[in-house]
This record gives C-alpha cells, structure tokens and sequence, in this order.
C-alpha cells in the first residue's frame, strides 16, 4: 500500500494516514503497517514522543509525507466548502479516487459541486435511525421536520468522503470552535443556543448553566453535541433560533431556502430581503424530496 494523503491534528503531527485503497490508519496503525513492509516508502523512526514516520528520501518530493499533509482544519472547511477551504494535490487526488470507488460500488449518488459525495442508499441509511429523534426535536422547536431531515443529508453528504479521516482527528481538535454529530453543529453555535435559553442538553450539568456556559470549555460542549440525539436537537433549536431572530422583517418559516441558507453561514443581521445560495436551494430543492421519501 502507498499512503496518498496525511491528515495532522491541531499542532501539525501526522496522526492520521490515507491509502490508495482509502482506508484509514493511525499514528499506531500506520507505524505497525511499515515495520511490517505493508506501506511503502515510509520507516519508522522513535523519537522522545513515540515513534511517528518519515518517507524514504529516493521518492518524488510530490509523495512525500510533508507534501501529502492536511490539517484537520482544511479537511473540514474543504468539507463544508468555505472560503478557508483549500485543495491540495493530495486532497485531489484522494477524491478522484473515493469518487471512482464510489461509482464502481454502484447505487446513484448524491453530488454536491459536480462531486460524488455518497451513495443515496449510505445516506439514507444514516438518517433512518434517527428518525423519531428528528421528528420529536422537530416537534419541539415547531419547525419542520423535513426541512431539518434534509439539512442533515446535505450534512452526512458532505463529509461522506471525509468520515473515515475526520472521525480518528476528534480528540486532536476539540479545543478549536469545531463542528460534530450528524447535523455538523459547532460549538459556539450549541454555547449560543444554551445561553439564549433554546436547548439545554443536560440541565443538570453545572458547567451548562447559562450563567456559567461563557466559559465552559469547548471540550465539555463537544462531547454532547457529537451524540446524534443533542446534534439533531441543537440543529432544530438553531433552525427556530433563525425563525425567531429574523420574524421582524420576514417569516422564514415560509421561506425554508433562506433558512438552509443561514443555517450554515456565520452571524447575519437580518432584513427584509434574505437571498438563499446554492446550498441552500439544493438543500430544499433535492434534499427536502429525499427526507420525505426516506422518512415516511
């Protein structure tokens, strides 16, 4: 095997490494897999941290550990397609690879920006499970349920490519404003929605107080809104959060493209004349037709 792609935690390590068959290895995996000769180019050197791996001098400098390298942080903002998103070679050619394996497993595709992201029937294998969580957060925050539905698929679409690495990197980025669970909320967005008084996943948690919640570590909020249950809550709360914030100049309960637009866009000040993006109108153009198929 040759690794293709390396993705490093917060302060630069490689801590997890791509093959050209698109599995996933740690640090530790990794290391084993070369001093059994199963990855080529790479040794194992043992330094005061640990072993970690360094690249046979002889090969091109494009194959390379150093070049083949992502931060965690490119991974997700690639993922969501923000402007901080950056395509490397390595990352290119990863995707050119998870695309053809994609279209030769068979099943139609979501695509999302001309790319192949995941298998309809992947899809709505995630979402399924969680249908009556999505229905009762739903119901709690009086928005609709398949509007929610579909903001979830554009969310398990996207990082369909990018699950297998970015599910290893979760203890590498958690102090950083990150997004998690199956609806992708970030933390500053679930500490917003705790101190606004929409949703508390445990009222019972000193450090969730809304008097406290300001300087309740990113950590603490992390390892609620990565559970499916509080990230679909959260992402109802954000979606009636939008609802109650723009209801001076304009009800976006009747505008749900405007509401999958914002959803996913920082802080805006609202008007009267919201415009959704393509995000947004796939979302409720194709997404919103999926949900209602998948979840009947």
């Amino acid at each position: 095997m040759q690794i293709i792609l390396v993705a490093t935690g917060a302060k630069g390590k490689n801590v997890v490494f791509v093959s050209d068959t698109l599995q996933s290895y740690s640090l530790e995996e990794a290391a084993r897999l070369a001093k059994e000769g199963k990855l080529e180019n790479v040794y194992v050197v043992k330094g005061r941290g640990g072993d970690y791996l360094r690249t046979s001098r002889s090969i091109p400098k494009k194959e390379q550990l150093e070049q083949l390298a992502v931060s965690s942080q490119q991974l997700f903002a690639f993922a969501q397609g923000t402007g901080h998103a950056v395509s490397t070679p390595a990352v290119a050619r990863y995707l050119q690879l998870y695309q053809y394996t994609l279209e030769k497993g068979g099943g139609p595709p979501i695509v999302i920006n001309g790319n192949a992201t995941i298998t309809k029937q992947d899809a709505k294998d995630k979402l399924q499970p969680h249908k009556k969580v999505i229905f009762d957060a739903a119901e709690k925050f009086n928005v609709d349920p398949y509007l929610l539905s579909a903001i979830i698929i554009d969310e398990i679409a996207r990082f369909g490519p990018f699950e297998d690495i970015t599910d290893p990197l979760a203890g590498y980025f958690i102090g950083i404003n990150t997004s998690a669970g199956i609806a992708q909320v970030k933390t500053e967005t679930a500490r917003e929605l705790i101190q606004d008084g929409y949703y508390n996943p445990n009222p019972d948690d000193p450090k969730l107080a809304p008097s406290k919640i300001k300087k309740t570590f990113r950590m603490d909020l992390y390892e609620y809104i990565k559970q499916p249950k509080h990230s679909i809550f959260f992402a109802a709360a954000r979606m009636r959060e939008l609802i109650d914030k723009w209801k001076k100049f304009i009800d976006l309960s009747a505008r749900p493209e405007i509401i999958a637009t914002l959803y996913h866009l920082p802080y805006k000040n609202p008007h009267g004349a919201p415009e959704a993006n393509a995000r947004g109108l796939q979302i409720t153009e194709e997404f919103y037709q999926l949900a209602k198929e998948w979840l009947k």
